[in-house]
């Protein structure tokens, strides 16, 4: 249970410092954005994928938009 719960807590906080990390980051310094997984300590970081997600393109973003349209 210690262990899930450090766990749960460590992804939550790696979370939040990517997040800041991305805000100040210089793009031209350093291409890749941070990802949560490079705020993790060591022993956690072999149980947490990187994440792979889909790149946002203006054609998947037009696929995206009829889903957040208001219909009034």
């Amino acid at each position: 249970m210690y262990r899930a719960r450090r766990s749960e807590r460590w992804s939550h906080t790696s979370n939040v410092m990517a997040l800041v990390a991305n805000c100040h980051r210089d793009p031209k310094r350093v291409r890749r954005p941070f990802d949560m997984v490079d705020f993790l300590p060591a022993d956690l970081r072999h149980t947490v994928r990187r994440a792979t997600g889909i790149r946002l393109t203006p054609t998947n973003l037009r696929m995206l938009k009829p889903l957040f349209d208001k219909k009034v």
